[in-house]
């Protein structure tokens, strides 16, 4: 067996689950093939390098949906060559007119990242003026393609002080911004690619553990956790559950895909997304895309604030 590391995110409550994929190196596929099966479900054969995110997110399902259709009980490990089943595909983002219903720890960052749109642009189509809270049960309109592509064109803008204005209105959330600073000189990181990336996971906010247990500022898993304490930082006692040791896990996190990336921001900020084994072999997945220009985004604004 190839070693595994914490490779990506997706699932949250401001969002990602954390797929680290477990490669047999006796299986000598290529991408995956999809073959006919059931009215309602087909079969594909995972490729090498492919996590259950990256399936669902091509065949337009999710990765819960995959583990209860194929009895997987550990969505974090998934053989190259096993055959899985695909459930009933998702309402299609494509659709103008599609309506959702937010689920249970559902978060907009979640929904976008599910349909392949951005929490701009679901923002601007629903109305909704705090993206950070979104109530579970409400209906939401997915937006459509030119919708999403006007808010790469113009992404949000900082309020008073250069900083997004929903951050300004909660100063308990402001006050981290030392634990940032502090983080990013101690693992050696840009300061406001972290405070970005945070940003766009969480929303800055410490309590939040999203559905597959993601937690806090920077949603950490607590296998990444692990992985930071005893590879990257051995020895160390970085605390998850507070708010200053999660940031620390996240620039420890990021320091070390910026040094597997030669540096490079962007396929960085993938792989803490979508696993940089996965982006290695498969390149960025839309969602990665919308995830990787968001986040350089808000660095601009984070950096522009000082």
């Amino acid at each position: 067996m190839l070693p595994t590391w914490p490779l990506g995110h997706r699932g949250r409550a401001a969002t990602r689950l954390l797929l680290a994929v477990s490669v047999s190196l006796a299986a000598d596929v290529g991408a995956s093939a999809l073959t006919a099966g059931p009215a309602s479900a087909a079969t594909v054969r995972v490729a090498r390098g492919e996590t259950l995110w990256s399936i669902a997110s091509r065949y337009g399902t999710t990765a819960a949906a995959l583990a209860a259709a194929n009895d997987i009980t550990n969505p974090n490990l998934v053989y190259a060559g096993a055959l899985l089943q695909i459930p009933a595909q998702s309402v299609s983002a494509s659709s103008p007119s599609s309506t959702i219903v937010v689920g249970p720890g559902d978060t907009l960052t979640a929904i976008a990242d599910r349909y392949h749109t951005t929490v701009a642009a679901l923002a601007a189509a629903n109305g909704i003026s705090n993206s950070n809270l979104v109530y579970a049960g409400s209906r939401l309109r997915l937006p459509d393609q030119s919708i999403v592509a006007a808010s790469y064109m113009e992404p949000a803008s900082g309020g008073s002080g250069g900083l997004p204005a929903a951050l300004l209105a909660h100063p308990d959330r402001l006050a981290l911004r030392s634990d940032f600073v502090q983080s990013a000189g101690t693992y050696g990181v840009p300061g406001s690619l972290l405070e970005a990336l945070c940003w766009w996971e969480s929303g800055w906010q410490v309590s939040v553990v999203s559905s597959t247990r993601a937690v806090g500022v920077c949603q950490i898993e607590p296998s990444t956790a692990n992985f930071v304490n005893t590879v990257l930082v051995p020895g160390g006692r970085l605390d998850l559950y507070s708010a200053a040791g999660n940031i620390a896990m996240g620039a420890a996190y990021l320091h070390d895909l910026l040094e597997r990336t030669g540096g490079n921001e962007s396929l960085a900020i993938a792989g803490y997304y979508q696993g940089l084994v996965s982006v290695e072999h498969s390149g960025m997945l839309p969602a990665t895309r919308t995830y990787v220009k968001g986040i350089l985004a808000y660095s601009a604004i984070f950096a522009a604030a000082g």
